[in-house]
């Protein structure tokens, strides 16, 4: 949550929704390495803001040895000290005239060790009471604590300690959660206010979906190997009336004490989507556990999925204008997607996949890149709020706003493209496994070398690729910008396609000269022109495609399917 809005935190979630600029945001998952269909454990957050237009960067913080450093909440001038050394990590940071701090949100490091933060959380008032958070500026935030672990430790559980010291020593002005994972295993840390918390080490063999909530439930105090506990955590609980389950106690009961909509149902949906088997129907006033089996074991394709569901097959389905108040995980808010892929087998440094998405995940693409890169993509660097053609954020995200702008027509056609591209990335990944492991081998610098040039490449393509999209996708949405008041006229929006690639998968002979294009295929010859149109057949003008021909590059654009044309 961001700074401006903390103070109101407590007010019911709707009418945070309505009334804050950042509140009560971001859907948290995890994947268990023995539950996921690749092997690796996955950790994820949607970063959602209270806009729709929020950019964020995607960057490399080098390895300083350097003593007397602090890591600034530039928000509000409170600072750390840091140690002589700090590693390498990743990060994805706002711009920096947002004036709200760093934000770094998704961090690796080079140590393998992963950090995502914060899903926003609430307790209640009674709470709050007993343990308040600190005042503006007197203590910890979001803007920074992923960053401030991510450059000073070497394991997942080494990161729930420090911040478990941290909050010790300076307390916390708001309430969240953050996961963390490394090789071995993944923790969650949840904060419950100034300076209580509690971290629990990730079972290996479950799933968690959760909206902004507290999640812990039931646990043993007793129990120091897999939980981190603040001293004053349950004599806290037990001022305010500690909620008990066969004796032991039931944190998310006792310290939320409810549960509301806006979080819950994205909680319930998590368990619907990955084990429909025991979701059952939705309870508003369930607390539903944390942790669960999946029906089936999970890819990392469907948690990209899952950050797109907006309760699809569901009475709550958002395409009823009469569910258009209710909180879907796949929001059209979100600034960042982040899923982080950690390999057990790769080397240390970079042995996590990053799958960073750009804007809102329903309409954008996750790209891929691995933990050991030294540099990014430049488009990921651009800084500012205002809209920019050589930013990332703004080239992925001005395709989301003109499918939503019209998702009967033009959405369906734009998941379409990005989904083949995920589908190839995720493909592609797999196979450079090999390779990065090779050059690791043969050293650290080859390896930083090769991860950075691929990432890199991937980048490219993928912003090239939001470049031809758009070019067939603002033509189709003016197309059918119209005062009607009905549908009539308007076009179902496709993919765009390589129309000699394309043409030649389906049995035609394509000859180049010029701008004109020369279908053949049996009897029949068929034209088309770039920047046209317009079908010919045997000489004669036979149809109109959905948009005209186009040219990226020196590749040649055309709606897919539209052979169809041709017949």
């Amino acid at each position: 949550m961001k700074r401006r809005i903390r103070l109101i935190v407590c007010m019911t979630a709707f009418a945070m929704v309505m009334t804050t600029a950042g509140a009560f945001a971001c859907t948290g998952m995890y994947v268990g390495r023995d539950v996921s269909k690749e092997g690796t454990t996955l950790i994820a957050r949607s970063e959602d803001q209270g806009s729709g237009a929020y950019n964020k960067m995607f960057k490399v913080q080098k390895r300083i040895t350097k003593s007397g450093r602090y890591y600034k909440d530039t928000g509000t001038g409170f600072k750390v000290k840091l140690p002589k050394t700090t590693y390498k990590f990743t990060y994805v940071p706002d711009s920096s005239d947002a004036e709200d701090g760093q934000y770094p949100a998704s961090c690796t490091n080079e140590y393998g060790v992963a950090v995502v933060g914060t899903v926003s959380t609430e307790v209640s008032e009674e709470y709050e009471k007993a343990d308040p958070v600190k005042d503006t500026g007197k203590g910890l935030r979001e803007a920074i604590l992923p960053g401030l672990v991510a450059c000073q430790v070497k394991s997942a559980k080494q990161g729930a300690q420090l911040l478990a010291r941290l909050h010790d020593k300076y307390g916390a002005e708001e309430w969240n959660t953050i996961l963390l994972s490394d090789k071995k295993e993944a923790w969650i840390f949840e904060n419950y206010g100034g300076h209580t918390y509690c971290a629990m080490k990730l079972p290996t063999d479950k799933v968690a979906v959760f909206g902004n909530q507290i999640m812990i439930g039931t646990v043993d105090p007793g129990d120091k190997s897999n939980y981190i506990f603040s001293k004053n955590l349950f004599s806290t609980i037990d001022k305010v009336g500690a909620v008990k389950e066969d004796g032991k106690y039931n944190l998310a009961k006792s310290i939320a004490g409810f549960r509301e909509e806006y979080s819950n149902m994205r909680t319930w949906e998590g368990h619907r989507v990955l084990a429909p088997s025991d979701a059952g129907d939705y309870d508003n006033d369930k607390f539903y556990p944390l942790l669960y089996s999946p029906d089936e074991k999970v890819s990392v394709t469907q948690i990209m999925k899952l950050f797109r569901d907006r309760y699809e097959g569901t009475k709550y389905d958002m395409s009823d204008a009469a569910n258009a108040t209710r909180r879907p995980i796949g929001t059209t808010r979100s600034s960042d997607v982040h899923i982080i892929q950690t390999y057990a087998k790769l080397p240390t440094d970079a042995c996590q996949v990053q799958w960073l998405l750009m804007g809102n995940a329903e309409h954008s693409v996750f790209v891929p890149s691995f933990s050991g890169i030294t540099d990014t993509a430049a488009e990921y660097k651009v800084d500012g709020s205002a809209a920019s053609t050589g930013s990332a954020y703004w080239m992925f995200k001005r395709n989301a706003t003109l499918a939503q702008s019209d998702r009967k027509f033009l959405s369906k056609g734009t998941k379409d493209f990005w989904s083949r591209q995920e589908a190839k990335e995720n493909e592609l990944v797999k196979k450079q496994l090999k390779t990065v492991t090779a050059k690791y081998k043969k050293s650290k610098t080859a390896g930083r070398a090769y991860v950075t040039s691929v990432g890199k490449a991937a980048a490219k393509k993928q912003l090239n690729n939001s470049t031809v999209l758009y070019r067939a996708l603002e033509y189709a949405a003016t197309y059918n910008d119209n005062d009607r008041g009905s549908d009539k006229g308007k076009v179902t929006f496709t993919r765009p396609v390589s129309l000699k690639t394309y043409a030649q998968s389906k049995g035609f002979k394509v000859t180049v000269k010029g701008n004109r294009y020369t279908l053949k295929k049996g009897k029949d010859t068929f034209v088309l022109k770039n920047k046209a149109k317009s079908v010919y057949k045997n000489g004669e003008y036979t149809d109109d495609l959905i948009y005209p021909v186009y040219k990226v590059g020196k590749t040649v654009y055309a709606p897919a399917g539209f052979t169809g044309y041709l017949k």
